[in-house]
């Protein structure tokens, strides 16, 4: 992938790997990796996101526009993450003679490139109106529970969900259910704030979505839980709300 772009768009393009940990065939945390780098990238550039299951169906290949910054991926879910407007465009189809495994080689690598080298090349592209949605990344809220999404397990083990810290305003979590049990969440800022070694802990991570963790340990290994996992937790609602 990295030679098509080279190839097309010279040997001096910045090609920068964001990150090569998603679990294979997981969109939904791709989605999240996505939704993680795109804030910290420079308006104008572009990201080559291939996280693709259905690769040789007839899924579509988009490129999307997202606060100034492009993306190029698979149609299927992975800018489900991104808030706020999002312009999208059809690829073209692969070439003849295109790999039906490879099209992170043989279409979106050399797609990417020719938007780094003319943004307008959009302008020739049929808009895409309604992006694939992924419905695990929804988190849903009743008066008394939330159910919602393992985005990503982290290498220390932190459970990322699919909830932000703004979904979380005036909310207070108390319980985890798991395996019929209620297992009690400890809302805290950071990580050493933890009262006790085995202790789950709630609170907000570095972008902004909300995380289980138990300091020192692996909450993922104490709760059993990988990306794609739904959990549901007990929650209190705030008297104002």
């Amino acid at each position: 992938m990295k030679a098509v772009i080279l190839s097309f768009a010279g040997y001096d393009t910045p090609v920068i790997d964001l990150t090569h940990a998603v679990l294979p065939g997981n969109i939904l945390q791709g989605a999240y990796h996505l939704r993680s780098a795109l804030p910290e990238l420079p308006e104008g550039s572009v990201t080559l996101a291939v996280v693709d299951p259905g690769v040789g169906s007839d899924r579509l290949g988009i490129a999307a526009l997202w606060r100034g910054r492009f993306i190029v991926a698979p149609d299927n879910g992975l800018l489900s993450l991104l808030p706020g407007p999002v312009r999208a465009w059809k690829l073209p189809p692969a070439d003849p003679g295109s790999s039906p495994t490879f099209h992170g080689r043989d279409v979106f690598a050399l797609c990417a490139a020719k938007l780094a080298v003319d943004p307008g090349w959009t302008a020739y592209l049929e808009p895409h109106e309604n992006p694939v949605m992924l419905q695990k990344a929804t988190c849903v809220f009743s008066d008394e529970e939330l159910s919602v999404a393992v985005l990503h397990v982290d290498n220390f083990g932190n459970c990322v969900l699919a909830v932000t810290a703004e979904d979380m305003k005036l909310i207070t979590p108390l319980t985890l259910l798991s395996s019929g049990q209620d297992i009690p969440l400890i809302q805290v800022e950071s990580y050493y704030q933890s009262p006790a070694d085995d202790a789950v802990l709630f609170l907000t991570g570095s972008t902004g979505f909300c995380e289980l963790a138990v300091n020192g340990g692996s909450a993922a290994e104490t709760l059993r839980l990988k990306p794609g996992c739904r959990i549901t937790l007990k929650i209190k609602r705030s008297n104002s709300q």
